[in-house]
């Protein structure tokens, strides 16, 4: 074939020796090596990566590990796998059994021993011990579902100075054993740049004339095209890998996601297009590329399928003059300095001290920026003291430049000697408080609770209690909002390398989380999006629960006087006034699914027909006010709003705290100490059964009607047709984080650390590393005695 005789093929030499040796620094390719590390710092900086459900680190870990913790799908992968080796995709589950995304169900021991497998390095890439990673399992859309053998299609798109210059579909087939791994008989397509769409299709290397099962594929356009490229650009631009191949694969609901980027990348891509690597790579040195945005740009205009030309003709050059202020960019820092165009020397010249300063490798490979441009080169270094400059800029750095001396800064030795190195750009307190300010009215618009709850309610109940076989059809308002306008708003958003950065991010990922789950109501997919939000109950959790309530008396006696809703309005109002919130108020409200609950707009709610005895007034009192309150002022304080809002996750933290604080304020055992376990048996019973069987459930455990009610009320909520197996899993996180909190005061954590606002304990190291951050001033009584 002539493709394997042309002079501008890549091979696996080249690639080493000119790509990557020369373009990809060892620490950026530990980074890329590294599926979590990828993860963890794209995602800090905006980059839609795949949830990551749970790890396992050694073998102990994995004999403590609860399987039933992870939602019915998921993927598991080795941290530092390469070629796809190791990745296992399951769909659903058999009883113990798992179902592969091929049909194929294996055990729980086989799957236990594939990730014995991922631990002791099978697939690892320097065959060392390695770590299991469990993610989200990704959906694609049709038209691919359609092109693909059972496995996940993804997109390849290699990209060298922030441009990317080729790439491909990657399709799993029977061969493959529905992995998207062209090695092992995959399918590779190739896409048009400029335009996304499908060209070429080949498979063991040879062009194949269309799609089994499919047909002819050529023409198709790849959704989103745009944002791929764009991706794939940025990625490379923050993590300073040179040449670089981003996967990337294209979700039904979520559009294009990272899977990983691949510092050594392949060179099927080449057959797959069936255009030279190399040739391409050549044509994009030296054009100085200064954003992706531009990178994204040039591509479309210089790579589309028709256009393989090996000439310069058309790059725009941008006029100089023969002295300009340039900025030139190092390991540890960046310097302001002067540089004088230079055409008669061929390559740069660096004034030694610059150099030392700004951390200048010993290959003397640097970036700098001139009139807006960023040029990345080799320079070599002199001493220019005296010299009105600190750098000459060489003919090799000057060929999309033209000289005009017209233009020259005028700016002599003094004025160059007040020039001081500068800092890497950081973020303005404007443009903070601005991503903080976004981010919150998002998340307030959502309004998540209020579009879950019924707005035939009460018609629905009346049935009910007519005939309790029922399962109530329940139906929901429109969506207040426009769910594209809001990812949009989120796709915009930058975030800083900092901790507030990284909790930002987190945010976002838990709104868009949020987003999925309400577009979802009365959908099959559902309590998948629930799960993949709040999470699970699991078999340990479902046992100690019932372990629980089997310990639960026959009988309560309420001691004390019992409050009804207006006498409760009117103790919450003076221990308000007490603890001295000002601005919170206390409303009664008809058709609340809880008894009592401190919302957030500074107010609590109570239901109109609660009853409350003196005790459990006592315990509610600390589970609204000293939980959900104290953390909203505290949070109030905080330098940005996110505290009172809540980071992410956070409501199994602040959940788990108010059950804990209203255990400890309760002098006498009440019924309501075991409402949290029922709604982990409401919750496990939903997700397999009906509204019915949820109510049964209940009452056979113990607890009234009403109770029954309203643990099957929130469990099917966000579900149509309640007599279909499916759950809003939200309310197994009061005992989830019960049992978190006593963990982790058993461990000798101080609970101060929970009342910086509304917060995450997995983050609580993250958080005390925001600058700014105030303490707790809102503290229970027995806080604060410490």
């Amino acid at each position: 074939m002539w493709f394997f005789h042309n002079p501008g093929l890549l091979g696996i030499n080249a690639r080493n020796l000119i790509y990557i040796r020369a373009y990809n620094p060892k620490k950026a390719v530990m980074l890329a090596d590294s599926k979590i590390k990828t993860k963890n710092f794209l995602a800090a900086r905006g980059i839609p990566v795949a949830r990551l459900y749970s790890v396992i680190h050694s073998k102990k870990e994995l004999a403590n590990f609860d399987f039933n913790s992870l939602p019915n799908s998921f993927v598991v992968k080795p941290n530092a796998g390469y070629g796809g080796e190791g990745i296992l995709v399951i769909h659903g589950r058999k009883g113990r059994n798992f179902i592969k995304g091929s049909g194929e169900v294996i055990s729980y021991e086989e799957l236990e021993n594939h990730i014995n497998d991922i631990i002791d390095g099978r697939y690892s890439i320097a065959d060392i011990s390695d770590v299991a990673l469990f993610e989200q399992l990704l959906e694609a859309p049709d038209f691919l579902k359609k092109m693909s053998y059972k496995g996940l299609p993804d997109i390849r798109v290699v990209v060298h100075n922030l441009i990317p210059v080729m790439a491909m579909l990657r399709l799993p087939t029977e061969s493959s054993q529905g992995k998207a791994n062209i090695h092992m008989g995959g399918i590779g397509v190739g896409i048009d740049i400029a335009k996304g769409e499908l060209t070429f299709a080949t498979q063991f290397d040879k062009v194949i004339d269309g799609i089994p099962g499919f047909g002819d594929h050529r023409g198709l356009k790849i959704p989103q095209w745009e944002d791929f490229l764009l991706i794939a650009s940025r990625v490379q631009y923050i993590t300073n890998l040179g040449f670089a191949a981003v996967d990337m694969v294209l979700d039904k609901h979520m559009g294009p996601v990272l899977l990983e980027i691949n510092a050594r990348a392949g060179l099927q891509v080449q057959v797959a297009n069936m255009a030279p690597l190399r040739r391409r790579l050549e044509r994009v040195q030296g054009i100085k590329v200064n954003s992706p945005e531009k990178g994204v740009r040039i591509a479309q205009d210089i790579f589309g399928h028709k256009i393989e030309v090996k000439t310069e003709k058309g790059v725009e050059k941008t006029v100089i003059g023969t002295m300009e202020r340039v900025e030139v960019i190092g390991k540890k820092s960046t310097a302001k300095i002067i540089a004088q165009a230079e055409p008669e020397i061929e390559k740069s010249l660096l004034d030694e001290k610059i150099a030392n300063q700004i951390g200048l490798d010993k290959l003397g490979k640097c970036k700098f920026s001139i009139v807006g441009k960023k040029v990345m080169t080799v320079v070599d270094t002199k001493d220019f003291s005296g010299e009105p400059y600190d750098m000459l800029i060489g003919q090799r750095d000057l060929r999309d430049f033209l000289i005009d001396p017209s233009k020259n800064v005028p700016v002599g030795t003094e004025e160059r000697q007040k020039e001081a190195p500068a800092i890497v750009r950081v973020f303005t307190e404007k443009e903070l408080q601005k991503i903080d300010i976004e981010l919150s009215d998002i998340d307030s618009q959502l309004k998540l609770l209020s579009h879950l709850k019924p707005i035939n309610l009460k018609e629905e109940n009346t049935k009910f209690l007519l005939d309790p076989a029922y399962n109530p059809q329940f139906e929901y308002k429109i969506l207040s909002f426009d769910p594209n306008n809001f990812y949009s708003r989120l796709k915009r958003l930058e975030f800083p390398d900092s901790p507030i950065g990284i909790l930002w991010q987190k945010k976002a990922n838990e709104i868009t989380r949020k987003i999925q789950l309400l577009e979802a109501r009365d959908l099959p997919e559902f309590t998948e999006r629930s799960i993949a939000l709040y999470g699970a109950p699991s078999e340990e959790l479902l046992k100690e629960a019932l372990e629980e309530i089997s310990s639960m008396p026959t009988e309560f006696k309420d001691k004390g006087k019992i409050f009804t809703a207006k006498e409760a309005k009117k103790v919450f109002e003076k221990a308000i006034q007490d603890y001295g919130l000002k601005g919170w108020r206390v409303s009664l409200k008809e058709d609340l699914v809880s008894d009592a609950i401190a919302g957030k707009e500074n107010t609590i709610l109570i239901r109109a027909g609660a009853t409350f005895s003196e005790d459990r007034l006592k315990g509610t009192i600390a589970h609204e006010i000293e939980t959900h309150s104290f953390t909203a002022m505290n949070g109030a304080l905080q330098p940005y709003r996110i505290f009172q809002r809540g980071l992410a996750d956070y409501l199994t933290t602040e959940e788990g705290l108010a059950v804990y604080n209203q255990e400890l304020t309760e002098s006498s055992e009440t019924i309501k100490k075991y409402w949290p376990a029922s709604s982990v048996v409401g919750i496990y019973e939903a997700m397999r059964g009906s509204f019915t069987d949820v109510y049964h459930r209940i009452v056979e455990l113990g607890f009234g009607s009403e109770r029954a009610w309203r643990v099957a009320l929130k469990a099917k909520r966000g579900i149509g047709d309640t007599g279909k197996p499916g759950a809003f899993t939200k309310d197994f996180v009061y005992y989830k984080g019960y049992k978190m909190i006593k963990e982790f005061v058993t461990k000798g954590g101080n609970l101060k650390d929970l009342y910086y606002g509304k917060t995450n304990l997995e983050d609580l190291e993250i958080v005390k590393k925001v600058k700014g951050l105030k303490s707790p001033i809102y503290l229970p009584s027995y806080l604060r005695k410490d």
